[in-house]
Formats: structure tokens, sequence, C-alpha cells
């Protein structure tokens, strides 16, 4: 119990160091002003897009690697996850595998191996569209340089890990690591799956840039498109740090930081808590609806789904090879 309320309490924590920082008539003010009606249809409209799309770039994904799955399957599987993924994006991985296992027989040991590969690959593209980013929007744009060299960094970092990992010779007591499950794809991959996962993962976010290109707008900010690919990616990855359920308080601080140029404080807070939580409520009614499909297919109850351990366990193993 304890376990699963600490997130929430850094959340919380992180939040109230905010308004504390913020005047809170100030932010109110903001939200009464933005257009929400604007803001509203364009989150929906994007939210589903981004469900369409992720959903096919996983069902390639399992594809690549023999494991083929129907694309109204894994839409099901896909959204069925959504609730776990309100908790964490890996979380959200984790349920992917366990719900494979159950429905097509992939073992969470394989999902793993396959997911950690995808991951790898989608933090490469992430970390490239900041750099490319950056030397678009040009320093006059007054993005720090410090977000270049991270930005490089990491893009360096995760394809030499996948270098590593792929041709690492599997000789003494490497060999056991080499040849295990999680390994495997990463050997077993192609260049031209390493390819194929890299520009679809990089179109995907770039959707989220495009989103935000106009979602900032109906609270009256302008930010300059290649500003925000260089700076949206780097606030995924901050979010995506495992401390807080769905990037709560992480995300709000990240932009705070990032867009400090481009609007008041307490017009960037107001944007960004409006954007978070309306994912995690459109997301939460996605996930609910296909969490009563994926039941009925797996014929387990909605609540030990959830609460199902292998989900953990999955997320787990993922998290710590990627550390």
């Amino acid at each position: 119990m304890i376990k699963r309320l600490l997130p929430w309490l850094v959340a919380v924590l992180i939040i109230v160091f905010l308004f504390w920082r913020i005047d809170f008539y100030m932010f109110i003010d903001s939200l009464k002003m933005a257009e929400i009606l604007i803001y509203i249809p364009l989150v929906i409209f994007f939210i589903f897009t981004w469900f369409f799309i992720e959903t096919y770039n996983i069902q390639k994904l399992y594809s690549y690697f023999g494991h083929h799955t129907s694309y109204s399957t894994m839409l099901s599987v896909r959204g069925g996850t959504f609730l776990l993924m309100i908790i964490n994006y890996g979380l959200g991985a984790g349920g992917i595998a366990m719900f494979l296992k159950r429905l097509k027989g992939v073992t969470l040991r394989r999902s793993t191996g396959i997911l950690f590969y995808y991951m790898v690959v989608e933090s490469s593209g992430i970390a490239l569209m900041a750099v490319a980013g950056f030397v678009f929007a040009g320093r006059s744009s007054g993005i720090q340089e410090w977000v270049l060299y991270l930005a490089s960094g990491l893009f360096m970092f995760y394809i030499c890990e996948i270098l590593l990992l792929k041709y690492i010779p599997a000789l003494g007591i490497l060999k056991k690591f080499i040849n295990s499950s999680v390994v495997l794809p990463i050997r077993e991959s192609t260049f031209s799956i390493f390819i194929s996962i890299f520009f679809q993962r990089v179109g995907y976010f770039m959707t989220f840039v495009i989103f935000f290109y106009f979602a900032v707008r109906a609270f009256h900010m302008q930010i300059p498109f290649m500003a925000l690919t260089a700076l949206v990616p780097i606030i995924f990855f901050i979010g995506n740090l495992p401390i807080t359920p769905f990037g709560l308080g992480t995300i709000q601080a990240a932009m705070l930081y990032f867009f400090q140029d481009y609007g008041t404080q307490a017009n960037i807070l107001a944007m960004s808590l409006v954007y978070t939580v309306s994912l995690m409520i459109f997301r939460a009614l996605i996930g609910l609806y296909y969490l009563r499909i994926i039941s009925r297919f797996l014929n387990i109850p909605e609540k030990d789904i959830i609460n199902n351990t292998g989900v953990s366990d999955t997320y787990n193993g993922i998290v710590e090879n990627e550390v």
C-alpha cells in the first residue's frame, strides 16, 4: 500500500511546492481566460490519434519478432493497459506483456526483452528529436545549450547500448546474460527493424509537438515549432521518470522551467495541469472501456487484471534492465 501511495505523495508535494511559488489567483485567472472550448476537442482528437498510432507501433513491434497479432486485438490490449499507464508508462508496458502472454503465449521474459528494446530505440529517437529541434531553432531561440549536450549524450548512450548488447561476444561470464531472453531481441534485430521502430516512434512523438504547438495557443502562448521540437522530448524524459503517477508534478515543473520565456508561470502551470489531467481522464475512460473487453477475452475479473503481480514483475524487469 505504501509503495503504491508514495508516487502520489511525491506528486502532491511537487504540486504544492509549485503553487507555493505561484500566485493562486493568477492561476485561476489563467484558467478562466483559456480557450477551453478549443482545447478540449483538440486534446480528444490527439488522444485517439496517439492511441491508434501507438497500437499500430506495438502491433508491428511484435510482428518483427515473430509474434503476429491482429490490430483489433492489439487495440484492446493497449486500451486495456491505459489505467496502468496512468500510474506509470513502464507499468503499462508490463500490462501489454501480461495480456500477450495469456492471449498469444508470448512469455513474460520474451516480452520484457522486446519492450526493453522498444523503449531504448524510442528513447534514442526522442533524444535525436531534441537535437534536431535545437539545431533548427537556433541559438537565438533562447534554449540553453545544455539541452543540446544532454540530448546528444542521451542519443549516443542509447545507440551505444544497442550496439554493445548486439555485438558483444557471448563469452565467459557474459554468456548467460547475452543469451538471455531480455537481450535476445536486440541480437535478433536487423538494421531494417531498428530503422522501422525508430521512425515510427519519432513520428508518434512528433504528433505531440504538433499538439503542443496548437494547445499552448489555447492558453495564449506562442512557442515556435522547432523550439517545441527541442523542449518537448526533454519534458517527456522528465515526465517518464518513475517517481510520480503519469508524470504528475514532474511534467508541471519541467514545463515551468522550459517554457518560462513564453508565458507567465501561472499560465504555464494552468496549461500543464489541464494537459495532464485531461490525458488522465480521457485515457482512463478509454482504459475502462477496453479493460472490460480484455477481461472478457481472458475470462479474468477486471480488478484482478489491475492487481496482477505479473504486471509489476515485468515492469520491474524492464526498469532494472533500462537502468
